[in-house]
């Protein structure tokens, strides 16, 4: 049996079903495929910071979600943190965050939980190391961006080997008491650039 190779096909109204031999992300959200992946960013070299703008962060979602793996940072015990724009990171939303987390560590009987506040940026408790192999690992869910009626909330789920060479796991979540409309996320270290990482953002139907 042979196999047919396309890549292009339309409806008969003309509508595309794969173009270039990909199915339009209009086709999938209209099909209600749930995780649409919209971008993917890998880091190999310093950088400064990953971002998410207006061209992804539309009111096509209203929840986004973002996988990483293999983070790292340049400088020791740092953490990573997020902060949010509704101008397309010409300015970014100030005010404090409401943390709180639970973590377990990997190997031990150890775990607890905790909260505080921070300011103006979405930043964890657990700094990183940057000895070879360790990493960060994880997924962020953010709810809230594109609707004016909600306040922004985020939630993380990650495991990470820190600065002094302990293992966690933890779930841990920040809201901020602002409904302005977001289109541009910002992630970062607290100090120092990003070695390296994996990032893949979807948008969620």
């Amino acid at each position: 049996m042979g196999t047919l190779k396309v890549d292009n096909i339309q409806t008969e109204s003309g509508s595309a079903i794969i173009t270039n031999g990909a199915i339009p992300e209009s086709t999938l959200r209209s099909s209600n495929v749930g995780m649409i992946l919209l971008n993917t960013t890998d880091i190999t070299t310093n950088t400064a910071t990953v971002t998410f703008d207006s061209s992804l962060i539309t009111d096509n979602y209203s929840k986004y979600i973002l996988e990483y793996e293999g983070l790292k940072p340049v400088t020791d015990a740092v953490a990573f943190r997020s902060r949010y724009s509704t101008d397309n990171g010409g300015s970014f939303l100030t005010g404090t965050f409401n943390y709180g987390y639970h973590y377990t560590a990997l190997g031990a009987a150890s775990s607890s939980g905790s909260g505080n506040t921070k300011s103006n940026y979405a930043v964890n408790d657990y700094p990183a190391g940057n000895n070879a192999n360790h990493q960060y690992a994880g997924t962020f869910h953010i709810n809230g961006m594109r609707d004016s009626g909600s306040y922004l909330t985020i939630r993380h789920e990650w495991i990470q080997e820190n600065a002094t060479d302990n293992t966690y796991v933890s779930q841990e979540g920040w809201v901020i008491e602002n409904a302005s409309v977001i289109n541009f996320i910002e992630y970062s270290f607290a100090s120092g650039n990003i070695a390296d990482g994996t990032f893949k953002f979807y948008g969620l139907v």
